[in-house]
């Protein structure tokens, strides 16, 4: 069943990305480096307000649209109320956060449309004192909306230790999701 989505999925994005891309054309460079300096601006304006632990500045940065997507760690998360709900008790749950953003990559379709992937790095310290942190790397799909760059889809990979103490994967974010929302 997965493979069948996925021969069905695959040719539509590849479409899209070639629709996406030949848009680009249009764009100086001068207009695609502006683009990627106002990118990068944003991800580094995100970069602080996570380590300001801002809930509030930090969802500016995502788009509240019905399509929002979010995956991570190898599996499908949810949705814009999963970003919203997954921010919202990280600021609350951690009492110091640093968080920088490195190696970004950007790459720009069209005027309103751009991805960006970039590592993070980012260290916390919950309330409790116990300490977490890690490295990992962010995807996301960038939109104008609003004469501001969002997020409307991502996929972010954490590299540290994802395991409990039965060797299972820590699925904290199983609750999140749409259809786990209603059971809590």
């Amino acid at each position: 069943m997965k493979w069948m989505r996925l021969r069905i999925i695959l040719p539509v994005l590849l479409f899209g990305q070639l629709i996406m891309f030949s848009q680009n054309e249009n764009l100086t460079e001068k207009e695609v480096e502006q683009i990627k300096k106002e990118i990068i601006q944003r991800a580094e304006k995100q970069a602080t307000d996570l380590q300001n632990l801002d809930y509030e500045q930090i969802m500016t940065f995502y788009a509240d649209v019905d399509d929002f997507i979010v995956y991570g760690d190898g599996y499908y998360w949810g949705d814009y109320i999963t970003i919203d709900r997954l921010w919202k008790s990280f600021t609350k749950n951690v009492k110091e956060n640093t968080w920088t953003f490195s190696n970004p990559k950007i790459h720009v379709f069209n005027k309103d449309v751009a991805s960006l992937l970039v590592e993070f790095d980012h260290h916390r310290t919950h309330p409790n004192g116990a300490k977490r942190g890690g490295h990992g790397c962010f995807s996301f799909g960038l939109q104008k909306i609003e004469s501001d760059w969002k997020v409307v889809t991502m996929h972010v990979t954490h590299n540290y230790d994802v395991f409990d103490e039965n060797g299972e994967i820590r699925k904290w974010w199983i609750n999140l999701m749409p259809e786990n929302r209603e059971k809590n």
